[in-house]
């Protein structure tokens, strides 16, 4: 099978009424991903479990609005919409099986140059600093119609690895320099 590239990320950010319902919209979010590449499951934030939001690749002749109906199904849940965002790939990578785990981070801060710089060659058979999970994807994007910002979607295979509460990592940092942080949720 050949490979299609990736056009585009699309990043929906939305704020639910409550909590409790992440669960509901999870379970929506699924039932209407598909595609060429895996899916994506419904993102929480680390900081506020009421904002969530979904990431989805777009082909060549794919629309960035998504499945029909989703938006609809999702409404009773959800307390407000954010913009569709839209973001060039810069990387968009994964393995042959799908990941189990995924963690975003999103911002709207830093200058992207007009020419990505080449990426570093990385060293082959150099173990990992600390225990880690293979990396099943990586997509990184930067926005467009603007140089401001960037995408990382990372996913691992990380069954039975114990994750560090999110609670505990560096949160004011990452809120002052204007980063959002999301995982999939277990």
């Amino acid at each position: 099978m050949a490979i299609v590239p990736i056009s585009t990320l699309v990043l929906q950010e939305f704020r639910l009424h409550a909590a409790d319902t992440a669960g509901e919209a999870a379970r929506i979010v699924a039932a209407f991903s598909g595609g060429i590449e895996p899916a994506v499951p419904l993102l929480t934030s680390i900081d506020d479990p009421r904002d969530v939001a979904t990431v989805r690749a777009l082909h060549a002749g794919d629309t960035a609005d998504g499945a029909p109906g989703q938006r609809a199904a999702l409404d009773p849940l959800v307390a407000s919409w954010q913009p569709l965002k839209e973001y060039g790939p810069r990387v968009a990578e994964r393995a042959e099986r799908p990941p189990s785990y995924y963690r975003l981070a999103v911002t709207e801060s830093g200058i992207n140059d007009a020419e990505p710089e080449p990426l570093p060659a990385i060293a082959k058979g150099v173990p990992p600093d600390g225990p880690s999970a293979p990396l099943g994807l990586m997509w990184i994007g930067a926005p467009l119609g603007t140089y401001a910002g960037l995408l990382i979607l990372l996913g691992s295979d990380d069954r039975g690895i114990v994750r560090s509460d999110p609670r505990r990592w560096p949160l004011p940092f990452s809120r002052a320099l204007g980063v959002r942080i999301y995982e999939s949720r277990v």
